[in-house]
């Protein structure tokens, strides 16, 4: 059995989860600045058990993945060294993160262009989030010493909860914002962005955000196959620094599928039979990876190589107001949940007769919660 190809799917399980216009369209100035913060923390405790060479490997792969990353984004947006920040490993503790959000903040202008990069351990376990019991993502911020109760590790911040990374990223004021998670399972942290309603309705924000989770809520972020790079991360700096044009969807979206069948094709190599395809939690969890991004605004399809924001319906529709609309004084304000459940409207003139209940319907798309 070809040792590299074991020993990713080792670092993958035992080391990464601790647990349409006619016309072309108009160019907009691009953001008066991009930043690029890059962060991630292979901590010394992570092992692989009995192979010394992978262990090496693992531990210098936090350091390898943000040096991608950054050669990616400088390659494909033109970035400026000085909106460059960069934590890895004793840099990247959960203070150290959270003084990097801080600077950052203090960097970017309501109308730049933010990215966040973070390359962390993690899982969807149990957590403590400002005093409450809660089940989140969580990301293993760098440590000397592994946790001995994980749950703890985010009562006294070692460890940060999606929860508390979100609330980190909504100190950000930029007009676009990417963030892309290289973590296992951390998908799980989907509705923490999908239901984050502060920003946009209390703080009155128009910007827009786009997250890249690069593993779905039940999978391992997975290495490649000499075990030195996460995959992901991998295949979408190389798009970066090779694409000749497009936008950032199209460089995601070839990744994404890229990284799925390279998984595949690992597992279902001969030799991995019995180890992998034949166990089928194994399978699961390592051979199954999809990315998958949260860009209800299109922002990752109108940033383009180069760094211009090309424009969209978004930036017509931003700051429209949608129209108030006051209730006739006869009209009765749940007609709709009455017509939806089937019973007569009351109160309302020229009711509509009662809406049959909807059919059984296929199950929708899926949902990485």
């Amino acid at each position: 059995m070809s040792m590299s190809v074991i020993r990713s799917v080792v670092t993958a399980l035992g080391a990464a989860c601790v647990i349409a216009l006619a016309t072309a369209p108009a160019v907009l100035a691009a953001p008066k600045k991009t930043h690029l913060l890059a962060m991630g923390g292979c901590p010394p405790w992570k092992v692989i058990e009995g192979d010394p060479e992978a262990t090496r490997q693992m531990k210098e792969s936090c350091q390898n993945d943000v040096n991608a990353i950054v050669a990616g984004f400088k390659k494909a947006l033109a970035l400026d060294d000085a909106n460059i920040m960069t934590r890895v490993d004793e840099q990247a503790t959960a203070q150290g993160v959270r003084k990097a959000f801080v600077e950052l903040d203090e960097r970017e202008k309501s109308g730049d262009r933010v990215i966040i990069y973070m390359n962390f351990h993690g899982g969807n376990i149990d957590a403590n989030y400002n005093g409450y019991d809660i089940e989140d993502e969580v990301l293993a911020m760098y440590t000397a010493e592994e946790p001995k109760d994980f749950r703890h590790a985010t009562i006294n911040g070692d460890w940060l909860t999606m929860k508390a990374v979100r609330d980190l990223t909504n100190e950000i004021e930029a007009e676009e914002i990417v963030l892309i998670f290289e973590v296992c399972e951390v998908a799980a942290g989907y509705k923490n962005f999908r239901y984050n309603f502060s920003r946009r309705t209390q703080r009155d924000w128009k910007g827009r955000e786009a997250v890249i989770f690069t593993s779905r809520g039940d999978q391992a972020a997975t290495f490649n196959e000499d075990g030195t790079l996460a995959l992901f991360t991998e295949l979408f700096s190389k798009g970066l620094e090779t694409a000749k044009g497009g936008n950032l969807r199209d460089i995601f979206e070839q990744a994404a599928i890229d990284t799925h069948r390279s998984r595949r094709a690992t597992c279902m190599k001969e030799e991995n039979l019995e180890n992998l395809f034949d166990n089928r939690w194994v399978y699961l969890d390592a051979c199954t990876q999809l990315p998958s991004a949260f860009d209800p605004y299109g922002l990752l399809d109108d940033i383009h190589v180069g760094g211009d924001t090309i424009a969209s319906r978004w930036h017509e529709l931003k700051d429209r107001k949608p129209p108030q609309k006051t209730p006739a004084r006869d009209e009765d304000p749940f007609a709709w949940a009455k017509d939806y459940m089937g019973e007569q409207t009351s109160g309302a003139v020229n009711a509509a007769p009662p809406m049959q209940m909807p059919a059984m319907q296929p199950a929708g798309p899926y949902y990485p919660y």
